[in-house]
């Protein structure tokens, strides 16, 4: 039988598919985050920080704002670099906290609410790097509720006032406020941080807040 003329186009397509498919795969596992000094200025950006939780010195002159999601495996990443932050630019650096839970997480919502209900006992911040270092654990669970108050728990809050307010969604208002700013901000992506008003997306490390701070805190 006379072989098909087509059959090295047709390898040479398949081939050329593979190498694409390779080439895609190492990107997305290998290629390093993005800088921060890739950040993009938005003049139109806008914000609102009443009632949102703050870290940091009040008259700082650089303010970082975090879009994120507690669910969100690229937001317990980006933690570190935030935490970092927080204990080394506590008196030079302010940050404040949006929560932007995705439709696609449908434990972020309850778990934004679990870690408001822990700032009415001045532990948000610490609440929320305990939701990121437990997320693999209640992200699988149907209602995550009993996993949230034991949290609490171990960090000394008052179960007894945390559980109520968790139990009625006490922040949800507060919630879709913060989402509807994101929106209105093209915020699309978790986590999303804008310094003063230059837009970075994706987690970066404790290093590379270094280097993008040390340019501006001269």
């Amino acid at each position: 039988m006379a072989s098909d003329p087509r059959q090295p186009i047709i390898y040479g397509i398949i081939g050329l598919g593979v190498l694409m498919l390779g080439g895609i795969i190492w990107a997305v596992l290998f290629l390093p985050t993005a800088s921060p000094s890739a950040g993009t200025f938005d003049a139109n950006a806008s914000f609102d920080d009443a009632n949102d939780p703050v870290s940091g010195a009040s008259d700082a002159s650089v303010t970082i704002r975090i879009f994120e999601d507690f669910e969100c495996s690229a937001c317990r990443v980006a933690s570190e670099g935030v935490s970092h932050v927080r204990e080394k630019y506590a008196d030079k650096v302010k940050i404040v906290w949006n929560d932007f839970p995705l439709d696609g997480h449908p434990n972020a919502r309850i778990a934004a609410n679990a870690a408001r209900c822990a700032e009415e006992q001045g532990k948000f911040w610490e609440y929320g790097d305990a939701l990121y270092a437990s997320q693999e654990s209640w992200v699988l669970m149907s209602d995550p509720s009993e996993a949230f108050v034991s949290i609490a728990q171990q960090l000394g809050l008052i179960g007894q006032t945390f559980a109520p307010c968790l139990s009625e969604r006490r922040y949800d208002a507060k919630i879709a406020a913060d989402m509807k700013e994101a929106i209105a901000n093209r915020v699309d992506a978790t986590p999303t941080f804008f310094v003063n008003k230059e837009r970075i997306v994706g987690a970066q490390t404790p290093e590379q807040w270094d280097e993008y701070l040390a340019k501006l805190l001269k």
